[in-house]
């Protein structure tokens, strides 16, 4: 909410949810234009009280009022009556207007004349005089900025001043506020207020440092602007880590920091230990009168009945921790370890924090914590315990096997891809874990190279099982990391070796990697018992505390229709995952949610999602995983009738991927080609593209991604006049379990074998179906079937039949938006005899839905770039429609679209 209350004032950034603010000090600027007064505008340092005060000037002087100004100054602080001469010089010319007592007052006070320096009551006099006679022109607003920090002999006269019944407003700001003034207290920024500020100024941080910042500076619209400017460009991308405390840059500084800086030693230390410990717990009473002291000073809050105590700012705290010593700070970190009500990770991270030599013991306490918090669910505090512990391990041995598991874990689930590169550093490379952890970053980082990936790591999962002090749970990591790179390369040379591995390991395999094996690697293939302990796994997910198995069993389910059931917990871990900065877990969540909400119908959701992903696999150097997003916003705009953009993303994927030999990416490219060339009416394209990856007539192992690409394969075939292929395809979908894994995929393939039947069968399998259970979960689908069931209808004179199946589809394609099939239901529909249907009615059916929407649009007065946006078209395809839909209206400019359509 920016302040628009104040017209002719720049409601810039510092000024977003001051609204009501800038309207209540707006309102005493226009009254002490005619009757005087005073007002102190009071708050915390950084809250914007200088910018309230500069737009309130502004307003004035908009308005015709002589704004006099003066600001405090530290150094100024003992110059008697410094701040005076600053509001007064404007008007040192009229001093000849005063009597003699008052000028001669004057002049001495602001040493302009020799002379013994006044009693204040007479330079008050002598200023009210002033200011009262330069009022006649016009009014005054005298605004003081920092009152804090003005002389005493300034401030003195200027509480003395008495303004009531004059054309003189004085609006000052300080930090403290004054008992007998009126004053207006300026609080901190609401929640939202605060978010839009930062937003604003810094759009592009991370989504983990964007909350860090919100959270660090509490509505202070001083540490929202300067906080971001203290990380680096990793930092603030979310690619490195945040530091454990925020530093205070200059400005920041001299907000913060110096009030702790004033403090005596005693005082700080009690501070450092409450900003070291963080539970607000209140220490022993040795330190007691100290916190009272740091309290009375405005920095903490003691609450001696509860026990506790809190920081007034969380900058407060930055600004103690900023100030201390490295050795101040870990002598406060023994203390605190030492504490008897102290709990036990606490402890440790105290002890780690102390340490200042490798020490076996407390990287044993760190690793074991590590596998504490990772269970509950806190795999970005299970990176820092172990790569906290690696730097203590004396052995070579222990550090390696540390560093290692904490790069693959920062890989695998936070993405601090930066912190990979430096942990990799510290570790053997003849190591599994080394190997498991440089394979992920080598296939995630950048280069998406699975070929170097799956070599390095199948050969070090292969020398590690034959190693008795390999450990059981690396060796299984390094499993499920090849199941991956198998999956993007969907090839039998990755998968069929890594099968062999399987088998040829004594290890119990986890149920996720039992489901990831048969429900990813060959879906069409998956035995019904695998499916029913599918089911089982998904059911367990509420309960599931460990974010990477609710993605790997999303994973599972993702091919043989689970997503539906598998979205409450996906939702709740895509919550919980950036609170905790899991990035990676978070871009595969948003991966298998985008999916989802294409295949429900929910498409604003699947462009948000889509967006959100690509930001962060883009902002995090996840060249591969953004691929994912690049596919969902290509397969939404080929669906909505946006060829040029459609073809704009699968030829970004090819170019990635071909090169690589990802065949799971060149197969998704393939489905936005095929999407869009259907829409287009170019058949013989579009079966080109569906079975560029796998042929038609067969369900190749590996290639999960053509499950995708049933209905088009098909449909493409009979409208080519390949009848062959598209029975051939029915035959191989029909011979698999395909239809009886889900709903969606049982739609598909009966909606597929009624496309490819004969006259005779064709309504048999279109009505077997429609009669799947909950169809309409699948609007886009069932939508498509019924199209193609209406359109074989009308062909064999069944015209009522038809309308209601051809009506069903249009409402749906155009509630969607997916502009091409709505055309065609529509041109169906009308070659039916139903002349009135749909958006375009009113026109005649000369315009197709979409072209009615964007004709409307334009004669509204947007241009081809903001229709583009609102019905996610290309500038250049809203032209070409607009060209093709001038002579339909018989006009020949813009200008004329509003008649035209009024007239139709």
């Amino acid at each position: 909410m920016t302040a628009g209350a104040m017209p002719r004032v720049d409601a810039g950034p510092a000024l977003f949810g001051r609204t009501h603010d800038l309207a209540f000090v707006g309102a005493f600027v226009d009254g002490a234009a005619t009757d005087g007064g005073s007002l102190l505008i009071a708050g915390e340092a950084g809250v914007g009280k200088s910018t309230l005060l500069q737009a309130a000037a502004a307003r004035a002087a908009d308005e015709g009022v002589q704004v006099l100004r003066a600001v405090g100054a530290r150094f100024e602080g003992d110059l008697r009556f410094a701040g005076l001469h600053q509001a007064l010089h404007p008007l040192l010319d009229d001093l000849g207007s005063l009597a003699k007592h008052r000028r001669d007052v004057l002049m001495a006070a602001l040493g302009l004349a020799p002379g013994p320096v006044p009693a204040q009551p007479a330079v008050t006099a002598a200023v009210t005089a002033l200011l009262r006679h330069a009022s006649q022109d016009r009014p005054i607003l005298l605004t003081i900025d920092d009152l804090s920090w003005l002389d005493p002999g300034s401030v003195g006269v200027l509480r003395g001043l008495e303004l009531t019944g004059s054309r003189i407003g004085m609006l000052a700001v300080t930090r403290h506020e004054f008992a007998e003034a009126h004053t207006h207290v300026l609080e901190p920024l609401d929640e939202e207020s605060a978010a839009a500020l930062l937003g604003d100024r810094f759009p592009g941080l991370s989504p983990a440092a964007h909350r860090r910042v919100l959270a660090e500076a509490r509505g202070n619209p001083l540490a929202l602007l300067e906080l971001p400017a203290t990380l680096d460009a990793a930092q603030r991308s979310g690619a490195a880590p945040l530091p454990p405390a925020l530093r205070l840059n200059r400005r920041l500084r001299a907000a913060f920091a110096d009030r702790v800086a004033r403090l005596s030693a005693p005082v700080r230390h009690a501070l450092l230990l409450v900003a070291l410990d963080r539970t607000g717990d209140l220490p022993g009473a040795p330190i007691t009168d100290a916190l009272r002291q740091a309290r009375d000073a405005g920095l903490v809050d003691v609450d001696q009945e509860q026990r506790r105590v809190t920081f007034r700012h969380p900058l407060f705290r930055s600004a103690v921790l900023e100030l201390a010593t490295a050795g101040e700070q870990r002598r406060a970190h023994e203390v605190l370890a030492r504490r008897r009500d102290q709990d036990a990770e606490r402890r440790v991270w105290h002890l780690a924090h102390a340490a200042v030599e490798p020490d076996e013991h407390v990287a044993g306490l760190l690793e074991e914590l590590a596998g504490q918090v990772r269970g509950r669910g806190d795999v970005a505090g299970a990176v820092a315990a172990l790569a906290r512990a690696a730097a203590l391990s004396p052995g070579s041995g222990d550090r390696s096997r540390r560093a290692s598991i904490a790069a693959y874990l920062g890989a695998d689930a936070t993405g601090q891809l930066l912190d990979v590169r430096r942990l990799l550093d510290d570790a053997d490379t003849a190591s599994l874990t080394t190997a498991l952890a440089a394979a992920h970053h080598l296939l995630l980082s950048g280069n998406g190279d699975v070929d170097a990936a799956y070599r390095m790591l199948a050969d070090a999962v292969e020398a590690g099982s034959r190693r008795p002090d390999t450990s059981p749970d690396i060796l299984r990591e390094g499993i499920y990391t090849l199941v991956s790179i198998s999956f993007f390369g969907a090839r039998a040379e990755l998968w069929q070796p890594l099968e062999r591995i399987v088998a040829g390991l004594a290890l119990e395999v986890p149920e996720s990697l039992a489901l990831l094996m048969s429900c990813f690697a060959d879906p069409v293939r998956t035995p019904p018992a695998a499916l029913r302990r599918l089911d089982a796994a998904i059911g367990r997910l509420d309960a599931a505390t460990d974010p990477v198995e609710v993605i790997r069993i999303g994973m599972a389910g993702k091919y043989v229709g689970r997503l539906e059931t598998c979205r409450p917990a996906l939702r709740r871990l895509l919550d919980n995952g950036r609170d905790l900065g899991h990035v990676t877990l978070t871009i595969h969540a948003l991966n298998l949610l985008s999916r989802h909400c294409y295949e429900i119908g929910e498409w604003d959701e699947l462009a948000r999602l889509g967006a959100d992903g690509l930001r962060l696999s883009e902002g995090h150097g996840y060249r591969l995983l953004a691929q994912t997003f690049v596919h969902r916003q290509g397969l939404l705009a080929a669906s909505r009738g946006d060829s040029d953009r459609a073809e704009e993303h699968a030829g970004a994927i090819i170019r990635f991927a071909a090169p690589r030999r990802l065949r799971a990416f060149l197969t998704l490219a393939a489905e936005i080609r095929t999407r869009a060339a259907i829409g287009r009416g170019e058949y013989e394209e579009a079966f080109r593209h569906a079975t560029s990856m796998n042929p038609a007539g067969a369900l190749l192992p590996y290639q999960a991604c053509s499950l995708w690409l049933i209905f088009d394969v098909v449909e493409s075939a009979v409208r080519t006049g390949r009848q062959a292929e598209a029975d051939a395809h029915v035959a191989a979908v029909l011979a698999t379990r395909v239809p009886a894994m889900s709903g969606r995929l049982a739609l598909v393939a009966h909606g597929a074998a009624g496309l490819a039947a004969d006259d005779d069968r064709f309504a048999e399998q279109f009505e077997r179906a429609l009669a799947v259970p909950d169809a309409d979960c699948w609007p886009f689908d069932l939508a498509r079937v019924r199209l193609a069931y209406g359109e074989r209808l009308r062909r064999v004179q069944a015209t009522q039949a038809a309308r209601k199946q051809l009506t069903a589809a249009l409402a749906t394609f155009e509630r969607l938006g997916a502009a091409p099939w709505a055309g065609r239901a529509h041109s169906e529909l009308r070659a039916s005899g139903l002349a009135a249907v749909g958006q375009a009615a009113s026109l005649d059916n000369r315009l197709s839905p979409q072209q009615y929407e964007i004709a409307r649009l334009a004669a509204g007065g947007m241009t081809n770039r903001q229709i583009g946006e609102r019905l996610q078209l290309s500038p250049r395809t809203v032209g070409t429609h607009l060209y093709q839909i001038f002579p339909k209206l018989g006009i020949t400019s813009r200008a004329a679209l509003r008649d035209a359509l009024q007239q139709h």
